[in-house]
């Protein structure tokens, strides 16, 4: 937890997220940004990420341009887990990831394949974990990217 706080703790004058946004992957959506979780019966916090389920070694592309400030094999909960900045404080995390393909400090562009989803860390299966953060709130990536095609 406190990797992932420092990594998105880095803020400087870079605007990649002016890249523009793609879906890091394309599937169904397992679970939504801000739905409830129940745990033996009993309300927990909500889900602020996206979940889509893809099977493992599925690639994972960056959604825009960025600099990748953390890329750990197996974080204890969140697996795999890898970290990238836009610029600003703005940040996506992909969690339980079966393969990270980039390192810390490497820069990326919008499209390049950065990972594989899998179902490392605490999972019931494979997906990818998309998180999003603005400074210190969580916002939901759905608001940036366009509408994900239909799916067959």
């Amino acid at each position: 937890m406190a990797q992932a706080k420092r990594a998105r703790k880095h803020d400087d004058d870079r605007q990649d997220f002016l890249s523009g946004w793609i879906w890091p992957v394309e599937g169904p959506i397992s679970g939504v940004y801000g739905s409830q979780r129940i745990l033996n019966g009993e309300p927990r916090r909500p889900h602020f990420v996206v979940d889509i389920a893809m099977p493992t070694g599925t690639p994972v592309k960056a959604p825009a341009d960025g600099v990748v400030t953390l890329a750990h094999p197996d974080m204890f909960y969140s697996g795999a887990t890898l970290i990238l900045d836009h610029g600003h404080k703005l940040t996506s995390s992909f969690l339980h990831l079966n393969k990270i393909l980039v390192k810390d400090g490497d820069r990326v562009k919008k499209g390049d394949v950065i990972a594989e989803v899998g179902a490392s860390g605490r999972v019931t299966g494979a997906h990818l974990d998309w998180r999003m953060n603005y400074r210190e709130h969580r916002i939901d990536p759905q608001l940036l990217v366009p509408p994900m095609q239909k799916q067959n």
